[in-house]
């Protein structure tokens, strides 16, 4: 046994081993083998030749903790795919640092497919179900808990879960790769030296405690119940978007959320979870998964950078993996269900328009802005949406969009807004979608307000039903071209 050697297995010691009664070994056939000598007299407890064998390559060493105890935590990232087990290395190590945990504290390695251990090691055990809070905590932040690309498993576990330890080798591989510590900084690159081991620090345990004293409650006040799924929406071969079923619980408000979107990073350790949540209110506002990267890449370079330390193309595959996950997972904000009312003035501007098309859309985007608007008026819909509560050809919404603000009913806050690529370069033929607001006098709900509800029935007669509630059919006469009223009575008849 060289020298060096003897100084890595004391580290491994002082890293890893508590419970030396029970251990596992992956032998070079790659089956699991697991030892324990309160179960059989002939095995003889872990001890620094297994361990040697474990750097030599000849049986991977695999550990437990102790019945109440462990020295470390291992985030045991199961990913196949390259990329995405990357991706959420990085999501988990962001959301480490975001609860307080520094980064020099934070350890990666190889788990020796295409899967990598995230370790904390402790300065001295803690009890396992703090560990496990730990991880719990942790994997709430980073939303990783449910994820359908694979999974991140908590380890050690005492008696039941081990796992193997960095520098050996995976024989459960047919490459036999050696489970190397990587370079974070360096895109997870292995670091290629056993000897590396011997700069690990262990993290002082009074941070862990301080950790999960701040997020008890904090963790407990955003586990509010989900009201149920709002339905329905106007339609008249207006259709209820998708967005509309989708609900906020009361910790993540719009008006927060703007806050965020307007104010922008005021303090290091937000920007994952800033990220995360506005492309959130971005699917929430209807805006396509392309729509919503280009929105979060613009604001990001809006930020101060005195309040991230992350690199810019780091920021921009953290943007990447937080829109793919959201929508992939269809994961939105949710809002209390609320019922909608239109006034008669309203109406009156509305039906005013000239043609049926022009009318039908401002309807719908008036509603669309009584759900989705900021306090200053302002709301996004874009010309996909309009067409999928219309019916209309998308085509005839971008042609009326124009005549609806030429008329004065809707003003075009923001139009033909410039997408930059990841090198701050303008994209030339795509645009942001645009930002409205409503024009129509409003005033406010009365007795004689049109309700739009949310109880599940179906309300394809809506923009109708409104005009009827409004307006008698002399007055629709009266008001109407002839063939706009005739179709409307068929509707009726």
């Amino acid at each position: 046994m060289v020298n060096n050697d003897k100084e890595i297995i004391k580290k491994i010691n002082e890293l890893f081993i508590m419970a030396r009664y029970q251990y596992l070994i992956l032998g070079e056939g790659g089956n699991y083998q697991t030892f324990n000598s309160y179960k059989n007299e002939k095995v003889f407890p872990l001890n620094d030749y297994v361990i040697q064998r474990h750097l030599d390559g000849k049986g991977t060493l695999g550990v437990f903790s102790s019945t109440n105890h462990t020295k470390f935590i291992c985030f045991d990232v199961d990913v196949k795919e390259k990329n995405e087990a990357k991706w959420t290395v990085y999501r988990l190590v962001d959301s480490l640092r975001e609860i307080g945990i520094p980064e020099d504290d934070i350890y990666i390695s190889l788990s020796g497919n295409k899967g990598y251990h995230v370790d904390l090691y402790f300065n001295e055990p803690i009890k396992n179900e703090w560990a496990y809070e730990l991880y719990l905590l942790t994997m709430k932040k980073s939303e990783l808990k449910n994820i359908d690309y694979g999974e991140v498993e908590y380890r050690p576990n005492a008696m039941k879960q081990g796992v193997k330890l960095p520098l050996g080798i995976n024989f459960k591989n047919e490459r036999k790769p050696r489970c190397w510590y990587v370079d974070y900084e360096k895109g997870l690159k292995p670091i290629r030296n056993k000897q590396y081991i011997l700069k690990v620090k262990q993290i002082d345990v009074s941070i862990i405690y301080n950790v999960l004293e701040r997020e008890r409650d904090a963790f407990e006040e955003k586990e509010v119940k989900e009201v149920e799924e709002a339905r329905g929406f106007i339609e008249s071969k207006y259709k209820p978007l998708k967005i509309y079923n989708q609900n906020i619980g009361e910790q993540e408000t719009f008006e927060a959320i703007e806050k965020l979107l307007h104010t922008g990073l005021t303090i290091t350790g937000m920007r994952h979870n800033s990220l995360f949540k506005l492309a959130k209110y971005f699917r929430h506002q209807g805006l396509t998964e392309e729509e919503s990267y280009k929105e979060l890449v613009a604001w990001m370079s809006e930020q101060d950078t005195r309040c991230y330390t992350t690199k810019w193309e780091d920021c921009i595959k953290d943007i990447q993996s937080c829109v793919k996950y959201i929508y992939e997972n269809e994961v939105s904000l949710t809002i209390e269900d609320k019922d909608l009312f239109v006034t008669f003035e309203e109406m009156r501007q509305i039906i005013k328009l000239k043609s049926k098309n022009e009318k039908l859309l401002a309807y719908c985007l008036l509603i669309h802005s009584k759900r989705y608007a900021r306090k200053n008026g302002h709301f996004y819909m874009v010309y996909r949406q309009m067409s999928e509560a219309s019916g209309l050809v998308e085509k005839t919404t971008r042609n009326l969009i124009n005549i609806l603000e030429q008329n004065g009913v809707i003003e075009i806050i923001e139009r033909n807004r410039h997408v930059r690529d990841e090198n701050g370069k303008v994209r030339k033929k795509e645009k942001k979608p645009n930002i409205y607001k409503m024009n129509i006098e409003c005033e406010k709900e009365a007795d004689s307000s049109y309700k739009v509800a949310y109880n599940g029935l179906n309300y394809s007669d809506s923009f109708t039903s409104c005009i009827l509630y409004f307006f008698e059919r002399k007055t629709l006469q009266r008001m109407l071209p002839r063939r706009q009223y005739e179709s409307l009575v068929k509707l009726i008849s």
